[in-house]
């Protein structure tokens, strides 16, 4: 709704990306399912997702220079190549944004919503706590130092040491079989 910008305050719009970063603030993986145009704020909302599965139609873009208007992330892709993208207000393709980094996978159209089943199916089979902790890890850590980023994975470390699901995977691994995580 690109005519509402010009009925919101500018407070309401500076805090926009509060929204857009929700799925980062959640505990359990986020997926996107990416089909068709995905441009300005709903890309920024695909973006905070941790997986972006794109169907082979999917045109991607941050046309919000072409607007008068800047986007507000595109640090997947990097400095050089979000100037590309943003400054330019370029449209991708999905075999580009698989290239870039931007989506996780492509597949056609029609099998998206089985390839989205297949990615929920392999996570469900994981320990809920180990996915929410690597998350969280990979969030704080991602735009700080590397000396920052060690010692948050070990204070994590240290912490699932110390739960079932910890116990239960080395033990499962140990004995060639599933392990059975319970999120504790």
């Amino acid at each position: 709704n690109i005519p509402g910008f010009l009925e919101r305050s500018a407070w309401h719009v500076s805090r926009l990306a509060d929204n857009v970063a929700a799925p980062e603030r959640c505990t359990k993986p986020v997926i996107a399912a990416l089909q068709g145009y995905c441009f300005g704020v709903g890309l920024e909302l695909a973006l905070a997702c941790d997986f972006r599965l794109a169907a082979d139609d999917l045109q991607l873009g941050f046309p919000e220079v072409t607007l008068g208007m800047i986007p507000g992330r595109a640090r997947l892709i990097g400095l050089g190549r979000a100037k590309d993208v943003i400054l330019r207000g370029r449209r991708i393709g999905a075999h580009e944004a698989l290239a870039l980094g931007l989506v996780t996978e492509v597949t056609p159209a029609e099998e998206l919503e089985a390839a989205v089943g297949r990615l929920v199916d392999e996570l469900s089979r994981l320990s809920t706590l180990a996915l929410a902790m690597a998350k969280r890890v990979l969030n704080h850590a991602y735009s700080g130092p590397l000396p920052l980023g060690l010692e948050l994975e070990g204070l994590a470390y240290g912490l699932l040491q110390q739960t079932h699901d910890f116990r239960e995977g080395v033990e499962a691994f140990t004995e060639k079989r599933n392990p059975e995580f319970r999120g504790e």
